[in-house]
């Protein structure tokens, strides 16, 4: 197969890297500190600088593997969740632990809401939406279902996106359909 001059790979990040399967990574939109984060399979949640592709910090804390990482639209926090059903925030620039939300059930995805202080996880049992100051659920999204045919399987949500304005969470789901959520404060 020929690929073009313009997809080669740039750089390699694999030094102090993940022990495991990379699960995510994501950037930064902080253009003041250019960083990557990622999370495995290791139980690991990874900084990475983009000036120098050198990890700055280890975020410890998880007991299972994490399926998803995300930064906040600041560029100053990140949320990791996974199969222990935890989400922690964690504080980019101290690289410490904040607090840990408890989901209850493995976390498939994980984001930060544009407009609110908000932190959405999708999980095996529904959606939930946190509010970062008060750390409660302000709001579960469980759509209804009624399984049909073989599969009585109830689908969940594996990933999460909002709009740029926040008023509405896409949550793409494991038959197949994507669903979007009016979200009101």
């Amino acid at each position: 197969m020929f690929y073009p001059p313009y997809t080669k790979c740039k750089y390699t990040i694999s030094e102090e890297g993940h022990s495991e399967w990379v699960s995510c990574v994501r950037f930064s939109p902080s253009q003041a500190v250019p960083i990557i984060v990622s999370a495995g399979w290791d139980r690991l949640v990874k900084v990475w600088s983009l000036t120098n592709c050198k990890l700055r910090t280890n975020l410890i804390g998880h007991t299972g593997y994490l399926n998803t990482v995300t930064v906040s639209p600041d560029g100053s926090l990140c949320a990791s969740g996974g199969k222990d059903g935890v989400a922690m925030l964690w504080d980019l620039n101290e690289g410490k632990r904040l607090y840990s939300l408890e989901a209850g059930e493995i976390i498939h995805s994980l984001v930060f809401s544009p407009n609110r202080y908000w932190l959405c996880a999708a999980t095996t049992n529904g959606i939930k939406i946190w509010d970062l100051e008060s750390k409660v659920v302000v709001d579960e999204l469980r759509p209804e279902f009624t399984p049909t045919g073989k599969n009585q399987t109830v689908p969940y949500s594996t990933c999460l996106a909002w709009s740029a304005d926040g008023s509405v969470l896409y949550a793409g789901f494991t038959d197949g359909v994507i669903r979007a959520f009016h979200v009101s404060s």
